[in-house]
């Protein structure tokens, strides 16, 4: 699963809305200063983002109900973001590519001096068409629900936030 912390800022039935803080992954690896991310996490920063999430911890017996301010693990599966990658950006593409091919075919035969014109609104019909298409395979109930994000953990007003970085292995912690 992947996992982000957040901050819950409103309930709303058996979901709740959330604050996440996009976060780079600079800093953790050698190549610090030729790094194309680096540069992309100053132009894009540290900026916030409201996420609707299933409350699956709200229910229950042990867990207290959710409120605003609590801290939150929220997660998704990595399967989920994997499809759904695939349907927002290839399908489109693919559908795209396929259409455009169709109509080149079918051009070059009917209209071979529109072909450049027929070309490009065949592969915008095709972007067009695949994007719909995206979206009514994610609007299908049995697809739903399985893109959303969750919360999977409440953290206690005493735990630490943050995970401890283990020690490097031949050291010993004090």
């Amino acid at each position: 699963m992947i996992e982000e912390q957040a901050v819950v800022i409103k309930k709303e039935g058996s979901y709740v809305w959330v604050h996440t803080q996009r976060q780079s992954s600079c800093g953790h690896c050698a190549l610090k200063k030729g790094c194309g991310t680096q540069v992309l996490s100053k132009v894009l920063g540290n900026k916030t983002t409201s996420v609707r999430c299933l409350n699956s911890i709200g229910n229950s017996i042990d867990q207290a109900e959710l409120k605003s301010g609590d801290r939150v693990l929220i997660a998704v599966q990595e399967s989920a973001l994997l499809r759904a990658s695939f349907l927002m950006y290839l399908l489109p593409l693919i559908v795209m590519i396929v259409c455009s091919g169709a109509a080149v075919s079918i051009a070059r035969v009917y209209l071979p001096e529109w072909l450049d014109l027929v070309a490009v609104i065949a592969a915008f019909s095709g972007f067009l068409a695949g994007l719909y298409f995206s979206r009514n395979i994610t609007q299908k109930k049995s697809l739903k629900y399985q893109f959303e994000p969750e919360v999977i953990k409440r953290y206690s007003e005493h735990e630490a936030v943050c995970k401890p970085l283990s020690p490097v292995s031949g050291e010993q912690s004090v």
